[in-house]
């Protein structure tokens, strides 16, 4: 594992080559392992997450709607989320999570 670099980022997506790219078609981003989960109970749609959201994977309808297809699992919807509205959960089909742990970080 030593010879593999991995990096997480949350830059600016409007000025993000790597999201920009991601936007066009070409896959630059590895998901995280998660993908965000809506609440419908405490979701208010109150439009945060989908305005915060850097891979424009989140609309509004009765509640926030999540694109599984174009979630990568960032968390920047959930840190946004002052009523608990939504929550990343891991998706094994989204790919494992890096452990850390495992490669002595």
């Amino acid at each position: 594992m030593d010879d593999r670099f991995y990096a997480i980022c949350n830059c600016c997506s409007c000025c993000c080559g790597g999201l920009e790219a991601m936007r066009r078609g070409v896959p630059m981003v590895a998901s995280s392992g998660y993908v965000a989960r809506v609440d419908e109970q405490a979701c208010i749609a109150c439009g945060t997450c989908e305005a915060t959201c850097p891979f424009d994977a989140i609309t509004l309808e009765r509640t926030a709607v999540v694109s599984w297809e174009n979630c990568m699992g960032c968390g920047v919807c959930e840190g946004q989320c002052d009523n608990g509205g939504i929550a990343l959960v891991l998706d094994e089909r989204k790919g494992l999570p890096l452990d850390v742990q495992e490669i002595g970080v």
